[in-house]
């Protein structure tokens, strides 16, 4: 059974329609794992036994996700949408101006913070290739604040099937990228996924539509 993983960041809600400013396909998953968080608190009877305890749920529930997959070299790159630098960077400021004005590419992608031997230019990378899709993923991701207003999806697929098991929006709250001296032209990546309304990247009105 096949199983595909496609992250995405979501523009901020508007009036039209939300825009998928940026698709990634996680391919060669290797774990997986959801958990919903119900918390309760239980409070003891004296001198009775367990079953008698007051168990009262005054808290609400949340849910995360953890993923891990390997990165490699592919034939064809797992980006499917790529936004311009000026739609992913709609704010611009002195102190953090757009890095440079490449266009958008699905099989090319130039680092916004590393610049290249000579200083010229920032270093563009094949996304095909494993360092090229580690760069992106951990530059493209990043959540720099309320000043950014987007936030994530997670859709899991079973390919086997034909259907969703998972569509669900939150924030990436942890990436990791992990390389083995056994195995370099490879990462091992792995996200969690904290899963509900990002409050910054909803208009006045529109939380929880």
């Amino acid at each position: 059974m096949a199983y595909k993983i496609l992250l995405q960041l979501i523009d901020k809600i508007n009036t039209s329609t939300t825009q998928t400013k940026v698709e990634y396909e996680c391919r060669n998953i290797q774990q997986f794992s959801y958990d919903i968080s119900m918390p309760t608190n239980a409070m003891g009877i004296p001198e009775m036994f367990f079953n008698e305890a007051i168990i009262v749920k005054a808290e609400g529930n949340t849910g995360k996700l953890n993923f891990g997959w390997t990165i490699k070299e592919e034939e064809t790159s797992p980006y499917t949408i790529m936004a311009s630098w000026a739609s992913l960077w709609t704010t611009p400021t002195t102190a953090d101006p757009i890095p440079h004005s490449h266009g958008a590419s699905l099989t090319t992608y130039y680092s916004r913070q590393i610049k290249t031997t000579n200083g010229s230019d920032y270093q563009s990378f094949d996304l095909k290739t494993a360092d090229g899709q580690m760069v992106s993923l951990s530059e493209l991701f990043e959540k720099k604040g309320i000043s950014s207003e987007e936030k994530h999806r997670f859709r899991l697929y079973n390919e086997s099937g034909g259907y969703l098991i998972f569509d669900q929006e939150g924030m990436i709250t942890r990436m990791s990228f992990q390389k083995s001296g056994t195995d370099p032209v490879t990462w091992n990546a792995t996200l969690e996924f904290t899963l509900g309304n990002v409050l910054d990247a909803n208009t006045e009105g529109s939380l929880g539509s």
